[in-house]
């Protein structure tokens, strides 16, 4: 029993993933990749088994982690009133056309309301100038509260310049209320370059969430548990912005399918509060973009 499988990943099991007297559903290994128990054995030794729990049990990754693992649930989508989600004076929200072929977006900020006649959000300014608003445009907002996004449509009341630029938004009859995991992840197709202890390379992010991302590249990027630096731009809310995160390394696979291309999953860690907000904002726009 002293062959090996060093090549490919391993997870460390936990207490509860192995019993006695029961077959064992995968090959026991120790960190070096060593098979210590094969598929089936049966260990009948309860002293046995916690000491090498205690030293350390793994198995091997299968060779695609996402026929593993089950897709996260959707995001469940509830419909509330205006008054539930709770937007406060100062809040930012995002302004998005609904007319014509124009989707463009504009950042204001929440001044307050009058229920159930309208909202009343700061004018949009791009590049410091006034943007002229037609009553009666219509809008999609989008905005955070807690960990829930929201959007609803709406209409422009009135467009007022004094005693500043803002607007009297029609005062929605229902709003969108998404909650999301940190897990919750998006397709995207963002070019990256990856740091590592091998040097720079780069590849494309397939998905993302506010946890990690996946990458896929012609070539190895990384080793498993390597520290890397992931540097990207990612386009929040109509904002351009460049991160460059600090990752670790948490599988490598080829695609059966697709053996070309390596796929590399990466973990986030220690992350800004601004980086965090910039990830969120990201995913919660692309998780809303087509539910309202």
């Amino acid at each position: 029993m002293a062959y090996g499988e060093a090549s490919l990943p391993l997870i460390m099991l936990k207490d509860d993933e192995v019993a006695v007297d029961v077959p064992l559903p995968w090959n026991l290994l120790d960190a070096e990749g060593t098979v210590l128990f094969q598929r089936s054995t049966i260990i009948d030794n309860p002293a046995l088994l916690a000491q090498l729990l205690k030293l350390g049990l793994y198995r091997c990754v299968p060779a695609i982690v996402e026929e593993e693992k089950p897709e996260p649930a959707a995001p469940e989508i509830q419909t509330c009133s205006m008054a539930q989600i709770q937007l406060a004076p100062g809040d930012h929200v995002q302004l998005q056309c609904l007319h014509g072929s124009s989707a463009e977006r504009y950042q204001v900020r929440m001044i307050g309301c009058h229920a159930p006649v309208s909202l009343m959000v700061t004018a949009p300014l791009v590049n410091g100038r006034l943007v002229f608003i037609k009553e009666g445009q219509q809008f999609l907002v989008r905005g955070f509260v807690g960990k829930d996004a929201v959007a609803y449509r709406t209409r422009v009341i009135k467009s007022q310049l004094a005693p500043f630029p803002y607007l009297h938004l029609a005062y929605p009859e229902t709003v969108q209320s998404m909650r999301i995991r940190s897990t919750a992840r998006v397709a995207v197709n963002l070019a990256a370059s990856v740091t590592s202890p091998t040097g720079t390379a780069s590849g494309k992010i397939a998905d993302l969430s506010v946890g990690g991302a996946r990458m896929l590249s012609s070539r190895v990027l990384a080793k498993k548990d390597d520290e890397i630096k992931m540097a990207f731009r990612i386009n929040p809310a109509g904002l351009d912005v460049h991160l460059t995160l600090r990752g670790r390394v948490r599988t490598v696979q080829r695609d059966e399918s697709r053996p070309d291309v390596v796929a590399t999953g990466v973990e986030f860690y220690s992350l800004s509060e601004q980086e965090r907000l910039y990830l969120t904002n990201m995913v919660y726009q692309n998780l809303l973009k087509d539910t309202v």
